[in-house]
């Protein structure tokens, strides 16, 4: 009996001298993440090209439809130049978003909504599709976005016969 007590006292013993366990980072990454992504969608909302492209980290990559990938910041912003302007309304939503184990990246999926009015008064141009990004924490600790990309869920165009 006296064994088992020594042995239950050393058992206790040893696990109040194990050392804490860390703290899991990813449940505050992933919330930091959405809420970045959610003032970048509200940013490129306002047309601002410049505030929308420093949501980007300096060596990321957009990967827009239809077009070469854009391999630096000023390929970066000319393609969201080309996108955001007086008649463009652009938002997305972040469907998931899932971080390493390690709290040093992370990605997102989720939905976009686009709509640009013609200025002559004719239809609107109206999409939906998909966002995938990947973002990275930096050296300061901030999150950026190191790739981009985006597509759409409309069919492509009938051929023209």
């Amino acid at each position: 009996m006296r064994s088992k007590v020594t042995l239950l006292a050393l058992v206790c013993g040893l696990c109040a001298c194990a050392p804490p366990k860390a703290e899991d980072p990813r449940p505050a990454a992933e919330a930091a993440i959405r809420a970045l992504d959610e003032q970048w969608s509200a940013t490129a909302g306002k047309n601002d090209v410049d505030a929308t492209v420093a949501y980007y980290a300096d060596d990321a990559v957009l990967l827009p439809p239809n077009t070469a990938i854009a391999t630096d910041r000023k390929a970066i912003r000319d393609s969201w130049a080309g996108l955001l302007g007086p008649n463009t309304a652009v938002s997305w939503k972040a469907t998931k978003v899932e971080v390493a184990q390690s709290g040093e990246l992370g990605y997102l999926y989720g939905t976009y909504d686009l709509t640009i009015k013609d200025p002559k008064g004719g239809p609107a141009i109206t999409d939906k599709g998909k966002i995938l990004e990947v973002w990275k924490k930096q050296a300061a600790g901030q999150w950026k976005c190191i790739v981009d990309t985006y597509n759409s869920d409309l069919p492509l165009p009938e051929p023209k016969k």
